[in-house]
């Protein structure tokens, strides 16, 4: 830490206004550390240095004022909280060139720390309405001859994420953005490629942004989620841009952000009113969940029953993008059973996940077994629980993934009461760290 002159009284009049107490604060930011991947131990001492005027070292400015953002209901920056950090890291106004500048940051090995330890930021966590109504002709998205290496990339990262989690080959797809993709947004192609181009580099980088997701980086998992959905509105692809709002409401809820969830939520399914059917069961599902959580029954069963007419409706499409797969479906149907009270008719939606999960899916099928095992035990299944934790241990080993890292965390906390049974005690003997 450095000192600056006098004390913080910025700091002070916002934990005034806020009701927090020193203890508090620390305890938010170190909350905010683990939704960046960082172990954080701050206590009310270290808050009191800051009031004192001494200034934490990155990234406990932009943690504490963003831990003050949530607490007060609207925007607090650094320097706002009595932290000067320089100038705002606002990205520019036009898509293509905030997109270009946070993918040569990544690439950056000086800025790369900096833009990783970037906190999520629930005011971020907006978004414009969708682009207008899409204009005659195919549409975008599809494999042409100006495009064809794209879609070879989009089909090999989707599938690395699934079959290797989201830590691997996180720097192979920033290198690729950076060095491939960035150069043939920089223009002198007919308008139709160039919005090709868009929707696609649209793709690349919602696959990136669950990359870090999955690596417990949420922070910039937004950044690169916000690039996907403004690249697909510069192309005026209503159904892409839906697609990428929907996967940053659930990124909202699983941080326990709901209003932002169901907000998102719901402009991805206004969004999408005339979206294929596959996009259209994923985009409801997600509707099903936030409103589930938000205590909407009705709306919740009526969104999960449009999502399930939308699947039946759907081809059998295998192509990242063009599907919804009925395993990933029924894991949703599983979160909003749940949600609503419904404990048993969770139980079958992941069975039915489980058994419907491709062998090429280790990361979905890990993650179902792991959610299996802690509803298992949650409803007095202990052999069951074990039994599905067993499973996903074994895919576990094939991933590097930060959400089977946590999975395996909880599993641990969950079976610690029962240690001196035995399946609890071999699971619990076979997860010891370092083993």
């Amino acid at each position: 830490m450095t000192n600056r002159r006098g004390p913080n009284y910025e700091l002070r009049a916002l934990l005034t206004e806020a009701g927090w107490t020193q203890e508090a604060l620390a305890r938010a930011v170190n909350a905010l550390g683990a939704e960046i991947g960082a172990s954080l131990r701050y206590d009310r001492t270290a808050v009191a240095h800051w009031l004192s005027g001494t200034q934490p070292r990155h990234p406990a400015p932009q943690l504490a004022a963003e831990a003050l953002t949530r607490r007060l209901g609207r925007p607090v920056t650094p320097d706002a909280a009595g932290f000067p950090v320089g100038s705002p890291d606002a990205p520019p106004a036009d898509p293509v060139a905030a997109f270009t500048a946070l993918c040569r940051a990544d690439a950056d090995a000086s800025r790369r720390t900096a833009l990783h330890q970037r906190p999520y930021r629930v005011a971020d966590a907006v978004v414009s309405g969708p682009p207008g109504p899409p204009g005659p002709g195919r549409p975008l998205g599809r494999r042409t001859e100006a495009t064809w290496a794209l879609h070879d990339a989009v089909a090999f990262f989707a599938g690395s994420i699934d079959t290797h989690g989201g830590r691997h080959a996180r720097s192979a797809l920033c290198a690729y953005l950076t060095d491939d993709v960035v150069p043939l947004l920089s223009g002198g192609q007919p308008q139709r490629t160039r919005s090709e181009v868009l929707v696609l580099a649209s793709r690349l980088a919602f696959l990136l942004a669950r990359m870090y997701e999955d690596g417990l980086l949420h922070g910039v998992a937004q950044r690169y989620y916000t690039c996907a959905h403004r690249l697909a509105g510069e192309a005026g692809d209503r159904t892409s841009w839906s697609v990428v709002v929907r996967a940053m409401s659930a990124q909202a809820q699983r941080l326990g952000h709901l209003p932002s969830a169901l907000q998102l939520a719901d402009a991805a399914h206004r969004g999408a009113r005339s979206a294929p059917p596959a996009q259209q069961a994923y985009i409801q599902a997600q509707l099903a969940v936030a409103l589930g959580m938000s205590g909407d029954r009705r709306g919740a069963l009526a969104a999960l029953a449009r999502a399930e007419r939308a699947a039946e409706r759907a081809g059998s499409a295998a192509a990242p993008f063009d599907s919804y797969p009925a395993a990933a479906l029924h894991f949703q149907s599983s979160i909003v059973l749940e949600s609503l009270g419904d404990l048993q008719g969770a139980l079958a939606a992941l069975r039915h996940a489980t058994a419907e999960r491709s062998p090429a899916d280790v990361r979905g099928r890990a993650l179902t077994q792991a959610r299996f095992g802690q509803l298992l035990l949650h409803t007095g299944h202990l052999d069951e629980a074990c039994a599905a934790w067993e499973g996903f241990l074994a895919a576990r080993e094939r991933l590097r993934s930060g959400d089977a890292e946590r999975a395996l965390r909880d599993m641990r906390e969950a079976l610690r009461p029962f240690r001196n049974r035995k399946p609890a005690a071999e699971l619990l003997k076979r997860t010891v760290q370092g083993r």
